[in-house]
C-alpha cells in the first residue's frame, strides 16, 4: 500500500515538473518573440540559432566553424548551413588570417554587429529582471532545482544520443 502510494505521488510529482518544463519552454518563445520586437526590429529578422550563432562570432577569437560548433554545442553541418542563412543577409563574412590560408573564420559586419549588440542587450535587461526574481530564494533551493535540471538535462542528452546512434 505504501509502495503504491509513493509510485502515485512520483509520477504525480514527474508529470508535474515535465507539464511545468513544457509551459516554461512555451512562455519563454514567446517572450523572446516579443523581446525581438522590443529590443530593434532587427531581432525579428534572424531565428534563435543565427542570433546566438552571431553572439558566439561576436564573442570568440578568429571563429572558425570548429569553433563555433563547440560554442554552440552543435553540429559542424549544423554551424554551416546557419552561417550560410547569416552570409546571404550579410550579417557575417567571411576572412582569413596570413598564417593560415586554409581556414576560413568568420566576422560580424555592421548589420551582424547590430544583431550581436540588440541581442546582448536584450539579454542584459532579461538577465536585470530575472535576478530580481531569484533573489528571493535560498542559494540552497536554487542550488538543488540547477542540480535537478542539470541531471535532467543529461538525461535528456543521453536519449537523444541514443536515439541519433539507433538511427546509424
Amino acid at each position: 500500500m505504501v509502495n503504491n502510494i509513493v509510485n502515485r505521488l512520483t509520477k504525480f510529482m514527474h508529470d508535474g515538473i515535465i507539464n511545468t518544463l513544457f509551459a516554461l519552454f512555451d512562455t519563454t518563445n514567446q517572450l523572446d518573440l516579443l523581446y525581438k520586437d522590443e529590443f530593434g526590429g532587427i531581432l525579428k529578422d534572424y531565428s534563435y540559432s543565427e542570433m546566438h550563432c552571431i553572439d558566439s562570432i561576436g564573442k570568440l577569437q578568429n571563429p572558425n566553424i570548429t569553433k563555433i560548433a563547440r560554442h554552440l554545442n552543435l553540429t559542424k553541418a549544423g554551424v554551416s548551413k546557419i552561417i550560410k542563412k547569416l552570409t546571404d543577409k550579410k550579417a557575417v563574412e567571411t576572412y582569413k588570417i596570413t598564417c593560415n590560408k586554409k581556414e576560413t573564420y568568420y566576422k560580424l559586419t555592421k548589420t551582424g554587429l547590430e544583431v550581436f549588440e540588440k541581442h546582448l542587450k536584450m539579454h542584459q535587461n532579461w538577465h536585470e529582471i530575472d535576478k530580481s526574481f531569484f533573489e528571493k530564494f535560498k542559494k540552497s533551493d536554487l542550488e538543488t532545482t540547477r542540480n535537478v535540471l542539470t541531471e535532467y538535462a543529461k538525461l535528456l542528452q543521453t536519449r537523444l544520443e541514443n536515439i541519433k546512434e539507433n538511427l546509424k
